[in-house]
């Protein structure tokens, strides 16, 4: 097969998550909002795969060690030890559970203390498309609800960590790093009440390049965000 050009977009969100394992090659694996599993499917034989869904549409994976929890985010980081489930700490996180922003938020604040330096958090459907597909209440085919909210208060909140949000089809994908700080969540109940009658026109307001760190979806600008490895 011909190598992809390094400039060359992905095709979809799932191409970058294969690139995306193939360049990190984690141990650990873990996904918020598991579906028919199709994004589990992207990972190598060598990754431990952790999945956790409320309702689960998975029936078969051809991968030699994965797992399911059948359960909320909320009650999942609240009932189970993540670390202990995995066998060590998470080093690749997809969250792409419930379309709301103060759960993406909550799900990504909830892993961090399972994470390293070396960790990367992915956080689905970070670049809407319009005002009707933003929507909080689903109504249309394609969805990102306003999880891009979760983006535009990690940028605003979280300095210590680098949030940039990739264009790939069809609903962008934020790629988040710099973990490894004890920080103080104390901001998180007032900017969600303070964020949460925004919409999709606001966010043109804002910009929406430079409030979600918007760049390329390319497999030079996913290089360039990764963590360095150690030797």
């Amino acid at each position: 097969m011909e190598a992809r050009p390094l400039s060359a977009p992905y095709e979809t969100y799932l191409h970058m998550l294969v690139d995306l394992h193939r360049l990190m090659a984690p141990a650990r694996y873990l996904e918020i909002g598991v579906n028919e599993g199709h994004s589990l499917a992207c990972a190598g034989s060598g990754t431990r795969l952790l999945g956790v869904d409320p309702a689960p549409r998975v029936v078969s994976l051809d991968h030699p060690d994965w797992s399911i929890v059948e359960a909320t985010s909320e009650a999942f980081f609240r009932e189970r030890d993540v670390s202990d489930l995995l066998g060590g700490p998470v080093d690749l996180a997809f969250v792409d559970g419930l379309h709301h922003f103060e759960v993406a938020l909550a799900d990504v604040l909830s892993m961090e203390p399972h994470a390293h330096p070396g960790t990367v958090v992915l956080v689905h459907d970070a670049l809407p498309i319009d005002k009707p597909t933003s929507e909080r209440d689903r109504s249309s085919v394609v969805w990102s609800g306003d999880v891009w909210k979760a983006v535009v208060l990690l940028r605003r909140h979280r300095p210590d960590l680098t949030v940039t949000t990739m264009d790939v089809s069809p609903t962008g994908m934020a790629v988040i790093t710099g973990f490894g700080e004890v920080v103080d969540h104390s901001w998180v109940g007032p900017a969600v009440r303070g964020l949460m009658d925004a919409d999709y026109g606001d966010l043109v307001a804002m910009g929406v390049e430079r409030s979600l760190g918007v760049r390329p979806g390319t497999p030079a600008v996913l290089a360039d965000l990764l963590p360095a490895r150690n030797p």
